[in-house]
């Protein structure tokens, strides 16, 4: 279930890293300080979660 969920926050990142490059003029600026570091931060916690997975979670 770990593996799971990183995968998906890992889904989470890469499409706010490219919604922040897609947004237009007007609101470019301010989509690129919250989505790219929000990315990040996804990410992260992705890779985590699935590294934190992959350690624990044994097949019987």
């Amino acid at each position: 279930m770990r593996m799971i969920t990183g995968a998906i926050l890992l889904l989470a990142a890469e499409q706010a890293f490219a919604h922040a490059y897609l947004v237009g003029f007007p609101h470019q600026a301010f989509v690129s300080q919250v989505l790219t570091p929000g990315s990040l931060l996804l990410g992260v916690i992705g890779l985590v979660f699935l590294i934190w997975g992959l350690i624990t979670d044994h097949r019987k």
